[in-house]
């Protein structure tokens, strides 16, 4: 009886500890914690600072988070066009993923795939300081494409932030005609022919064009902010995880709305006040709950679409023919051999 309750002591112990060291303990302290996200960041209205800014006036409250990091290539020329251009590609690249770049701009990212739409595509890296043999190389696919937009921080998974805070940058100060930003990873696929039919009619796409019902179209929504949107989603407390948050770090027990950092249509007017909400939101290095703060702090609510996919939808001809965008497509030859069918199929 005594060696049975000892045993029973034992595995009690060994589980806590277990628990402990896992950081899954934090998960019963949340109670004590804030349930929604509230703010992260100066506790102030935001609209007034945004007017003031714009007017080149002294605010009452500075930004805490502004892009403080030189442009090695800035690529400004992709934003110098007479014509309003409908859409700009603005996608995440690692320094080192030339195929993926190659794949894009022969695929989905081609800018003249239709003749009577202005697109514009940009690639958005950082830097490796000690491999000076990639910058050569990347130097050189600059001096042929001339669509690389570079700054000098390191390229590295958890700087996902940098990379989308010089996106906002960029684009807010270089690209004032442009109407419509996708922000895309480089392994993605992504239907223009599709994406420029949502932008027509996003809350009816695709029963607009499967119905064929008649609708009034819009020209311009400018306060659209959409993708694939999570509501009420929980942080991970589970320290082997790749995206564990401890309660120090984030001290509520539900993150705000956000939409997956993968792929997101941003209006010119929404890129503009979630670029303003971004300076005034504290540095969080999850990208895409970083823009959920941001947005929050804009006052934009984000739009849901089903169509964009943050897992790789399974995939057969039919089944993409109103895919917008697909998470999963790390090899290019994938990635060409499923927009060139999706193309011939008229969906792409």
């Amino acid at each position: 009886m005594v060696r049975r309750h000892s045993s029973s002591w034992l595995w009690l112990g060994c589980f806590l500890v277990f628990v402990f060291l896992t950081g899954l303990y934090q998960y019963a302290f949340t109670w004590s914690y804030a349930e929604y996200y509230t703010h992260w960041g100066p506790s102030v209205p935001l609209r007034p600072l945004i007017n003031e800014l714009k007017a080149g006036q002294d605010v009452s409250v500075r930004p805490v988070n502004e892009f403080a990091y030189p442009y090695t290539y800035s690529s400004t020329e992709k934003c110098d066009s007479k014509e309003s251009v409908r859409l700009m590609y603005v996608v995440k690249s690692a320094l080192e993923n030339f195929d993926k770049r190659t794949g894009i701009r022969n695929s989905w990212g081609f800018e003249h795939r239709f003749s009577d739409v202005e697109i514009r595509t940009v690639f958005l890296v950082g830097i490796h300081p000690s491999e000076t043999q990639l910058q050569k190389l990347l130097e050189k696919e600059i001096e042929e494409h001339k669509d690389i937009v570079q700054a000098s921080f390191f390229d590295s998974y958890f700087n996902n932030t940098l990379k989308t805070m010089m996106g906002l940058h960029w684009t807010y100060h270089y690209c004032q005609n442009v109407k419509y930003f996708l922000f895309v990873d480089d392994d993605y696929y992504v239907s223009t022919r599709n994406m420029l039919r949502f932008l027509r009619d996003p809350v009816h796409y695709p029963q607009y064009l499967e119905k064929y019902v008649v609708t009034a179209m819009n020209e311009y929504r400018e306060d659209l902010f959409a993708g694939y949107v999570f509501e009420s989603s929980l942080p991970i407390r589970w320290v082997f995880s790749k995206w564990y948050i401890t309660l120090d770090e984030y001290p509520y027990s539900r993150w705000p709305p956000y939409v997956t950092a993968g792929a997101y249509v941003l209006s010119r007017k929404s890129l503009e006040d979630l670029y303003f909400g971004s300076i005034y939101t504290n540095y969080f290095r999850f990208d895409d709950i970083f823009l959920g703060m941001a947005a929050k702090k804009a006052e934009i609510k984000p739009f849901h679409h089903k169509d964009f996919y943050f897992h790789k939808k399974l995939y057969d001809i039919e089944g993409y023919k109103w895919v917008i965008a697909s998470h999963g497509f790390d090899d290019p030859k994938e990635l060409m051999n499923v927009w060139s069918e999706q193309r011939s199929a008229g969906n792409a």
